[in-house]
């Protein structure tokens, strides 16, 4: 029988049975969260234990400031959850928790209490002055073969296939940083790297089997700690990608679920229909709403029910936990429309509460600005639902890029997206890509012209929002869907590789001219203040080819041209412009450093961008 199908079967159709209890048969395998900090600003502590025929005992904490609020039993008798209160005066350190079984047995499990980090979180930990460096781990590079097949993992090493394990892992990150840190991108936010442990396809990540470890052909929690510490002390930051709508077939408790309503289930199985604007509509009927928020997104990813309390709970902490242990600077939460769209709002909330100005982007693939706007109000919607994220992932935008660039070769697609900016709570807070590990490759999508694609980082880099670039697409590489393909390996990541991107030599012409492109912009962007913190203006485009915008500040204007025509245009006029120029004389070119002395008119290359820092 396939493997997803079995799996399937036990949570469709899960039946606990009642049985005679073993005093000698129980078990203590796990507690979750496997620890905990003190001087959170919750007091709150819900622990989730399991174990053969655990719930036939009776816990107890002997530790002063932990107190046993209360215990509760669900269907299954393997379960057990411990909700504690961590109260103010307590002290790090490690607890026994005693399990008292029948025949005076008993078990203990040692808990420890650690010190909550000291953190400044008087700013937005990641603002628009940070540019995102988006990775799939196993396709990055392999700096340690020795993990590429693990023994407590199904799937094993096959570079050959594109849907398989490739072998990249953390070390091989860590070994790259400083190709990383060179381009001049700010912060990392990696595909998910905990465990996915199924028979295939695991290695994307998004089937995660357990909330708390590391995938070990990625390596260990200490890897990622030991990352995301070298990457402060370049003074980059890292995201998180976390994952709550659904987990893997392959998750520890899929063959023992703590209850029925743990999981999303149907008589038989149902997909989500996929249409995030079902959460939105007005005129909404039950059956499709529960369709897309409670059908599973695949077969081997089971749907996960935050309605269940506990589960919420486990989530919420399961965030808190890696945002203290690895000293996170932000969270990119995976599908935010199809899971509970209240208990997804808690979430937020309760991170806000323990962590201000925390940053969390939302994974929001709505095409149109209108639905999108939904999650990024920035006040309570007309349904009563109050989104409070902070940051959307702006497809709109991307796919006027896409348009303006590609085969409309209309800048006005850009322009005209930009102008419902008013539906947002926090346009400027919008992470703004030209390309993900969801969609096809930049190259791609933009029939391998160079110059266009440059064009598309020059926008992304200058626009509002903060902006995100994929890795590879730096160096021009090709990637068609499926998902296996445009999710390639990074040339010199693996020891018998023919080319080395990492490295200059070995790059053809045209790589070398995208990527020093994009790391030209990426440098200068790093100090430039009215990108950071200045207003936009722009203007509808000349001919719908040429599109001008400026970034501004009290003191400092940056002028965008970008000429998207296939023609050149000599002595571009630029007295439409003048309420944006006045004050400014002259201004150079930060991309060829060529100087304008005066900015009457401009010649304009053709597919040429030119990002202008004006000058008294």
């Amino acid at each position: 029988m396939n493997y997803f199908f079995k799996i399937l079967s036990a949570c469709l159709f899960l039946v606990f049975f009642a049985e005679t209890i073993n005093a000698q048969n129980i078990t203590l395998d796990k507690v979750e969260p496997p620890n905990w900090w003190t001087g959170m600003e919750s007091s709150e502590l819900q622990l989730l234990v399991y174990g053969t025929n655990i719930s036939e005992t009776k816990p107890s904490i002997q530790y002063d400031g932990v107190l046993v609020k209360s215990i509760t039993k669900l269907e299954n008798p393997n379960y057990l959850f411990i909700n504690l209160d961590i109260q103010n005066r307590v002290k790090e350190g490690v607890f026994k928790i005693t399990f008292d079984a029948p025949n005076d047995n008993e078990l203990v499990y040692e808990y420890e209490l650690k010190p909550k980090r000291k953190i400044d979180r008087t700013v937005q930990s990641i603002n628009t002055s940070d540019v995102m460096y988006l990775i799939t781990p196993d396709r990055f590079a392999n700096g340690d073969s020795s993990n590429d097949t693990t023994d407590d993992t199904i799937e094993k090493l096959n570079r050959s296939n594109p849907d398989g394990r490739h072998g990249g892992d953390l070390k091989g990150i860590i070994d790259h940083l400083n190709y990383i840190e060179d381009l001049g991108v700010t912060t990392l936010w990696l595909n998910p790297f905990l465990e996915n442990d199924q028979p295939k396809y695991s290695y994307h990540g998004y089937g995660i089997s357990d909330f708390y470890k590391t995938d070990s052909r990625f390596g260990t929690n200490e890897d990622f700690l030991k990352l995301t510490e070298l990457c402060h002390q370049k003074g980059m930051k890292m995201i998180m990608d976390q994952v709550f709508n659904h987990c893997g077939a392959g998750h520890w408790w899929m063959n023992d679920l703590p209850s029925k309503d743990w999981l999303n289930q149907w008589k038989t199985y149902t997909n989500s229909s996929f249409t995030n604007i079902t959460i939105s509509d007005p005129y909404q009927s039950k059956s499709d709403l529960d369709v897309h928020t409670k059908g599973w997104f695949d077969s081997n990813l089971p749907d996960l029910n935050q309605e269940n309390p506990f589960m919420e709970t486990y989530l919420i902490q399961n965030s808190i936990w890696w945002i203290e242990y690895a000293n996170l600077d932000g969270i990119r939460m995976d599908t935010y429309p199809y899971p509970n769209k209240h208990a997804m709002a808690r979430w937020v909330q309760r991170i806000y509460d323990e962590y201000p100005n925390f940053y969390i982007v939302a994974e929001t693939s709505d095409e149109k600005v209108a639905a999108l706007s939904y999650w990024n109000k920035g006040q309570t919607n007309k349904d009563g639902y109050t989104p409070y994220v902070n940051s959307v992932s702006d497809y709109p935008l991307y796919y006027s890029i896409l348009r303006a660039f590609g085969e409309e070769n209309s800048a006005y697609r850009i322009y005209e997206t930009l102008a419902y900016d008013y539906l947002y709570g926090a346009p400027f807070n919008n992470k703004v890509f030209n390309g993900n590990h969801d969609v096809p490759r930049l190259f791609n999508e933009l029939d391998g012209n160079k110059d266009k694609i440059k064009l598309s980082m020059a926008f992304v880099l200058t626009t509002r929002g903060i902006p995100q670039i994929y890795y590879g697409d730096e160096l021009l590489f090709e990637g068609p869907k499926p998902d296996g393909v445009l999710r390639k390996d990074f040339p010199g990541g693996w020891k018998n590789d023919k080319r080395n991107l990492f490295g200059e030599k070995d790059r053809t012409k045209d790589e070398a001219e995208v990527h020093d492109y994009v790391r030209t912009i990426l440098q200068w962007r790093k100090n430039a203040k009215e990108i950071h913190k200045g207003k936009l203006k722009h203007y509808k485009p000349k001919n719908e080819t040429v599109y001008v915008y400026f970034r501004y500040t009290d003191n400092q204007n940056t002028m965008v041209i970008i000429n998207n025509g296939k023609k050149d245009i000599q002595d571009f006029s630029l007295e439409h412009y003048q309420e944006s120029l006045d004050g400014y004389s002259s201004g150079i070119d930060i991309i060829t450093k060529q100087t304008y002395s005066s900015l009457q008119n401009i010649s304009l290359k053709a597919d040429t961008a030119y990002i202008i820092e004006l000058e008294n």
